[in-house]
């Protein structure tokens, strides 16, 4: 004997509304199984029943939902992966670290307090919520904020907390160019290169120019500006310690060694690197389809593979600017 739910009643007006009205109970309503299928009754079109497998002898199939509920369960999957990527973003998770708490931030205002206008942002001091654990190192070292989003565009989502003489402070990029702390929350970069033992923090040169001295400068490395989830080596202007990121690189003052980066593409059939952080690079097979499709190179995005224009016969970087026109594809990452 066929099993499942009878409906009853004009089920199947306005056929649109009635598949997302149908739909919605059937994970409690349908065993598990291969189809879910609604079936009616031939000789009472009226009596329809919901089944897990097939319609009996005295039924038709009237609708088959196994689509519309494999596309809906696709679509949940979906809202999922975007509300993790989305809690990561706006800082509300430590990624590298589930330990840790988040601690609300001091520029928000109590959940019991009515909002007054002259309590903003601006008026609060730096270091969010960590600073709310001042004096409780156990706490203190067991949580995380997110940072302020309106000071500054190159800090990391979210800060661990570290304790220092009696306060809880965030380990934004200042303390951790000065070896106070390290970020807990992000995935650090390892550089490459064995010679290179001295982490000097980051983002940006600033991290090298602690380095005074040329022995120590050549032992170096940085997270670099462009991207703060890679690693730079630092090099020695002959006066000053500078980081080795894509500019300095491209311009020819200095090699990168930490990272393989700027010249290899995930992309097998991309085999040759052109120097420079822009347009320009790829521009140098321009009027030659066959090299600028082989050729890609480290644009102010990142990564990206070069694409050839017929119209103008350009070769041209596939940034984000042309990749989000459909432009192109930026097979390098």
């Amino acid at each position: 004997m066929v099993r499942g739910r009878v409906l009853r009643g004009s089920w199947l007006v306005g056929l649109g509304v009635g598949l997302g009205l149908i739909a919605a109970p059937l994970p409690r309503a349908v065993p598990d199984a291969g189809a879910v299928l609604i079936c009616q009754n031939k000789k009472k079109p009226k009596l329809v029943a919901l089944r897990g497998d097939k319609c009996g002898k005295k039924e038709n199939v009237a609708l088959d939902l196994s689509n519309t509920i494999t596309t809906q369960g696709q679509t949940l999957t979906q809202q999922g992966q975007s509300l993790t990527a989305l809690e990561t973003q706006l800082g509300f998770v430590c990624p590298n670290d589930a330990t840790r708490k988040l601690v609300a931030s001091k520029f928000a205002a109590p959940p019991s307090s009515p909002y007054e206008p002259r309590r903003g942002l601006i008026r609060e001091r730096e270091g969010g919520g960590c600073r709310t654990l001042d004096g409780n190192q156990a706490a203190c070292t067991a949580s995380f904020q997110n940072n302020d989003p309106f000071s500054s565009t190159e800090a990391p989502a979210v800060s661990s907390c570290f304790y220092f003489k009696g306060k809880c402070l965030p380990c934004n990029l200042r303390a951790e160019a000065r070896m106070a702390c390290s970020n807990s929350c992000l995935k650090r970069p390892t550089c490459g290169d064995p010679t290179r033992t001295v982490f000097v923090g980051g983002a940006g040169s600033d991290a090298c120019q602690q380095m005074k001295t040329q022995v120590d400068c050549e032992k170096a490395w940085h997270l670099g500006a462009l991207d703060i989830e890679h690693a730079a080596s630092c090099y020695w202007t002959g006066t000053a310690c500078q980081g080795c990121g894509p500019r300095h690189a491209s311009a020819g003052d200095c090699v990168e060694t930490c990272t393989a980066l700027a010249h290899v593409c995930k992309d097998p059939s991309r085999v040759t690197f052109v120097p420079a952080t822009d347009n320009n690079a790829c521009h140098t097979f321009n009027a030659n389809q066959t090299n600028c499709e082989k050729a890609f190179h480290l644009g102010k995005d990142g990564i990206s593979t070069c694409w050839f224009d017929a119209t103008t016969t350009n070769c041209n970087g596939c940034g984000l600017r042309w990749e989000g026109t459909g432009k192109c594809s930026n097979t390098c990452l």
